[in-house]
């Protein structure tokens, strides 16, 4: 018989122990990587993903989602380039910290004031392959009346339209509000025109769980989802909830980083803390 000493028996508990932690290291690192499908950074390398992985599916049994905000289009405003915003990222979270209580996307409500530019002109090309399947924008914006503007949804179909970026026409019902979702800021998730609206991605919905919504309302189960979005947390979250909701859909997410180099115009740290301490009082007004 062979005899196992104390000092072995220990080591070979350590072992079990360190082994365990780097399981749950790996675990976590999937976890994050969970719905990113690719990660790009122009539209025409997302044209050819997405023609190749849609390919073995019926154009019909496809719903395609185009995130708005970094994704479609972008403030052609210094103060709102990511590399700006980058090289000051410090003054920016400084300048947030005194509002902890305040919903950090309202400040970027003051974008819709500005001009908007299309981040990657190639998106044209992208949407025309896409014809003959349903196709929407799908944008984490508060819905209703906020500012001077009495409909959020309804501008930021106009604001892609004048873009020539139109996705209505795909459905039969194009103007309902998603009232089984929580409400937040006394308004709920709406789908206006093919733009679907979340209503923030820090209120009481995600986008998964309104993208789950909307599918119910359809009363649709696309065999393929393709979402294309700047934010890896919201490929993530849509991942989650269709694996839970509609778990023979097959989920194709596209982290779309194509407006994070652009930056034409250089801006002072003082002209950039001036502008978000103007929003971020503003916000807090709202």
């Amino acid at each position: 018989m062979i005899k196992i000493h104390g000092n072995f028996k220990e080591v070979i508990k350590h072992l079990i122990v360190i082994v365990g932690i780097w399981v749950a290291v790996l675990s976590l690192f999937k976890i994050k990587k969970l719905g990113v499908s690719k990660t790009l950074k122009s539209m025409q390398d997302v044209h050819a993903y997405v023609e190749k992985r849609i390919a073995p599916f019926a154009k019909e049994d496809v719903l395609c989602a185009l995130d708005i905000d970094l994704t479609l289009l972008q403030p052609d405003h210094p103060a709102f380039f990511i590399p700006n915003v980058r090289k000051y990222i410090k003054t920016y979270r400084n300048i947030e910290k005194p509002y902890s209580h305040l919903d950090k996307t309202l400040p970027f409500v003051y974008s819709f004031l500005h001009e908007q530019r299309l981040v990657d002109s190639h998106v044209y090309d992208l949407l025309k392959a896409l014809k003959g399947i349903k196709t929407i924008a799908f944008t984490a914006t508060f819905t209703g009346p906020i500012l001077h503007f009495k409909s959020l949804e309804q501008l930021r179909y106009e604001q892609l339209k004048e873009k020539n970026i139109c996705f209505e026409g795909q459905f039969k019902d194009e103007d309902f509000v998603l009232t089984e979702c929580p409400s937040y800021r006394s308004q709920y998730p709406c789908f206006y025109k093919g733009v679907l609206c979340s209503n923030s991605e820090n209120g009481t919905t995600t986008k998964g769980t309104v993208l789950c919504a909307f599918l119910r309302k359809i009363n649709w189960t696309p065999k393929c989802i393709v979402l294309i979005d700047d934010r890896a947390k919201n490929l993530q979250d849509v991942a989650k909830s269709l694996r839970k909701e509609f778990p023979t859909t097959k989920f194709i997410g596209i982290e779309f980083l194509g407006a994070h180099q652009y930056c034409p115009e250089s801006i002072s740290k003082e002209d950039f803390r001036n502008y978000w301490e103007m929003r971020f009082a503003q916000a807090n007004q709202l």
